[in-house]
């Protein structure tokens, strides 16, 4: 393994450091310098018990993963990289959770979900075009970004859980979800705020019901703070006048335009993703 190399600065600003994980010293020294070219430093290894022991030293953000190394597999490396995350006290934030590209030579569909099992973040054919690693590249610092910007309004944990439920050749369930729950919560919303105007027989049970169903949709996209106010307007309407719940109501629909950005931003990430796979 070569000295550890200086962080690139990436297009935010950001340092970025990358591991090029290759056992041919042909195919690793035509990664950097196509990395180079892209203005990118980069430290190389040759195994994945090696690629272990460099993350061991140095927090990398992007790993370029060989599939098939000798001794231990790049799925291999992969798999472990992803429990030693999850065993990590405290566990690591998605948005600091390296991102594995795999290099492979075999571009069968069965091989991509061979490679998304193991937990790799995005899939490059060998012999790798430039204008295809770039595009990797960029995507993996997209992702990145989206994450550290989302987890104080969107739990980021969720957002890769949902991730990991993707089949290939079916639509981008992240995407769809976040459609689903966009179009439902102004209704929920609506819903409350009619409720309370109204204020007659059926206007608790209404009120409940839509609290209720908001919460377990924001729950399941990980949006924290408006489930929580959700579960506050629940309780309130069930032990206080229905009126007290209106400013409650108020916060969830700003609370809730926060939510929106962050899911559409997600969305536009798990969009261009899915176009270039």
């Amino acid at each position: 393994m070569k000295p550890v190399a200086e962080p690139t600065q990436n297009l935010a600003g950001k340092p970025v450091r990358i591991l090029v994980a290759e056992d041919s010293p042909l195919n690793r020294q035509v990664a950097l310098k196509q990395l180079e070219k892209l203005g990118y430093q980069a430290d190389a290894v040759s195994d994945g018990a090696q690629v272990l022991e460099a993350l061991s030293r140095t927090a990398y953000d992007i790993i370029l993963m060989d599939c098939r190394m000798p001794g231990m597999s790049g799925y291999e490396a992969a798999w472990q990289i992803r429990n030693l995350e999850k065993e990590n006290p405290g566990g690591t934030p998605p948005s600091e959770r390296v991102y594995i590209i795999a290099m492979t030579a075999n571009a069968e569909a069965d091989n991509r979900e061979k490679c998304r099992l193991a937990g790799m973040d995005g899939f490059i054919n060998k012999p790798v075009q430039l204008s295809e690693l770039e595009a990797s590249l960029l995507r993996a610092l997209a992702a990145r970004a989206a994450l550290g910007t989302i987890d104080e309004v969107i739990d980021p944990v969720v957002i890769v859980g949902l991730r990991q439920l993707a089949s290939p050749g079916k639509p981008d369930p992240v995407a769809e979800l976040i459609d689903l729950f966009l179009e439902e919560a102004p209704q929920q919303l609506d819903a409350m705020d009619n409720a309370i105007a109204e204020n007659d027989s059926s206007s608790l049970a209404q009120t409940i019901s839509a609290a209720t169903t908001l919460k377990g949709s924001a729950s399941n996209l990980g949006a924290r703070g408006l489930a929580a106010l959700c579960d506050e307007i629940e309780q309130t309407a069930k032990t206080a006048p229905l009126i007290e719940t209106k400013p409650l109501v108020d916060r969830a629909r700003q609370e809730y335009a926060k939510v929106r950005q962050s899911l559409e931003t997600i969305k536009a990430g798990s969009t261009s993703a899915s176009k270039a796979a």
